[in-house]
């Protein structure tokens, strides 16, 4: 889950780095003034360009997310989702090779859902008891 939609997380991560380093970039500025280290010019300056620079890398790094972001969109839109319930329905042969151990038998149309997700294989019935599988006729 941590890299699932890592481009959103990313945006977040630019703005967050954003109000931080305006944040820090005044209050260092103000901190320098109050302790008599720098002048009032210095000070302002470090305020103010500490603001501008944090303001301007953010959006490197929120440009980045947002790419992302754009091309998870796409892929979502051109690349075609299998549609399960067609290759369930277009299995009218239940004799055939285990997609899991390669053996010739009867099969069950089988719902595996593990560690890799769900997935929708035709196997044997030994098969379909190790895996825990459901039926899905």
């Amino acid at each position: 889950m941590m890299y699932h939609h890592i481009g959103r997380k990313v945006r977040g991560l630019a703005m967050a780095i954003c109000v931080i380093g305006v944040i820090g970039s005044i209050g260092a500025g103000v901190a320098l003034y109050l302790l008599k280290i720098l002048d009032l010019i210095p000070c302002i300056a470090i305020g103010v360009g500490g603001a501008i620079v944090s303001w301007l890398c953010s959006w490197v790094l929120y440009c980045i997310g947002d790419t992302q972001v754009r091309v998870e969109r796409l892929e979502d839109k051109l690349i075609p989702k299998p549609n399960y319930a067609e290759y369930l329905n277009s299995n009218v042969a239940l004799r055939g090779k285990c997609e899991i151990c390669g053996k010739t038998t009867d099969l069950v149309n089988a719902k595996i859902e593990d560690a890799f997700g769900i997935r929708y294989r035709k196997v044997c019935r030994e098969c379909f008891a190790l895996n825990n599988a459901k039926q899905t006729d």
